[in-house]
């Protein structure tokens, strides 16, 4: 589960500064709407999930992603990938858990797989996950707070879209007059935010 990790210290030489910024700039929300407090915990539940998968390249706003999950020796891994399960091949991503879609505002859905309900052991890895968030939310701070804004370890384009995420997010509490609520309210006051892989209504 991903926390919140202060901001480190920009070079003073500010190598790299301008392609960072060209990145920034093409993750950056371009939509802030005014939300339910339901509809901003299932987005955050829904985007921490696909933004926890491996995948290294840069998500494009109102584009299409597929969610996979494979029990590796490792351990459990999920993947998101540019290629959809039809067309894999002998490229054996794991099982497929859904189709992500990327929306204006950085906030992903998932349109989970038909065969998800017979695929007990992805629903296991799910249920898993949410139980951490749940976990990861049941304190005294508010929600806006626990966002993952900085999460140094990783990777360039996983880290720049939850900080994407986490500006679009927090701009939508404060719209919606929701800002300073525990984190803990929100899950009590909201249980069906976090069925497993929600769909946002937005």
């Amino acid at each position: 589960m991903m926390s919140l990790y202060k901001k480190p210290l920009g070079n003073p030489q500010g190598k790299g500064v301008v392609p960072l910024l060209a990145a920034w700039d093409a993750l950056s929300p371009s939509r802030i709407e005014i939300k339910s407090a339901e509809q901003i915990l299932s987005q955050y539940f829904t985007s921490l999930l696909v933004l926890s998968a491996e995948f290294h390249f840069k998500p494009v706003p109102q584009q299409d992603y597929y969610l996979y999950w494979k029990n590796a020796a490792s351990g459990t891994q999920w993947r998101l990938s540019l290629i959809e399960p039809e067309k894999l091949g002998d490229l054996c991503l794991g099982q497929f858990v859904g189709r992500c879609h990327l929306q204006s505002d950085m906030t992903w859905t998932i349109q989970p797989s038909q065969l998800l309900a017979e695929q007990e052991d992805v629903l296991a890895a799910l249920q898993h996950f949410a139980e951490q968030f749940q976990l990861a939310n049941q304190n005294g701070q508010s929600l806006e707070r626990l966002l993952p804004f900085f999460v140094d370890e990783l990777p360039f384009y996983r880290r720049l879209s939850a900080t994407a995420l986490s500006s679009s997010l927090s701009r939508s509490i404060a719209v919606s007059d929701l800002s300073g609520i525990p984190a803990q309210q929100w899950l009590e006051q909201n249980p069906s935010s976090m069925r497993l892989l929600l769909q946002s209504d937005s």
